[in-house]
């Protein structure tokens, strides 16, 4: 392995400290509890320990189903599935009563971390996610395709928008986020204690 080509396929030095991680602490398929998220700016100070809390904010609906995407708590304060799981490479959500029928789908470059929900039509769990346990810390990280670290955090140019998860914002076509208002964040995954 040529680590220079790997620095320059993910572009930042902080993503080649998250492969080399990987590599020497293996990527976890399934967590054994359930779990909220939580953004950690990467380029700032942080108010807390864990980060800001993250919830599934409204991004409309189709027939059937309900279209969600990762939002700060503070840009949309509802909380509908509270709790989050890895199961076999892949995120659900579940509702307050343990209800699981939301799926996160597969994540593309420069688009919000985003779920699908429905009771009527089976949604395809898409199995791109894991965790990355960090030696020394308290939280393993959401990996997708195994990069920890091409997250970022981004507000929408509307008064009173989301602030999304979005995903390799160096893929970012127009979709509305004010490019200017996006900073890198790591998801703290955060045990759930019911």
């Amino acid at each position: 392995m040529r680590l220079p080509s790997i620095s320059m396929t993910l572009g930042t030095t902080t993503a080649l400290s998250s492969v080399l991680a990987a590599i020497k602490y293996p990527h976890l398929e399934t967590l054994p509890y359930k779990f909220t998220l939580a953004a950690w700016n990467t380029s700032s100070s942080n108010d807390n320990t864990t980060g800001v809390p993250l919830v599934l904010g409204q991004n409309g609906a189709t027939t059937g189903a309900a279209l969600y995407v990762t939002s700060t708590y503070a840009s949309y304060p509802y909380n509908d599935f509270p709790a989050l799981e890895l199961v076999n490479n892949s995120l659900h959500a579940l509702t307050a009563s343990g209800d699981w029928f939301t799926n996160a789908t597969t994540p593309m470059s420069g688009r919000p971390l985003a779920w699908r929900a429905s009771r009527y039509y089976r949604s395809f769990a898409a199995q791109n996610y894991s965790a990355l346990p960090v030696p020394g810390s308290r939280f393993p990280l959401l990996a997708v395709y195994g990069i920890a670290s091409s997250w970022s955090l981004c507000a929408t140019g509307v008064l009173r928008g989301q602030v999304n998860v979005v995903f390799n914002v160096s893929g970012m076509t127009t979709l509305g986020y004010d490019m200017s208002k996006c900073y890198g964040v790591v998801l703290h995954i955060v045990k759930r204690e019911w």
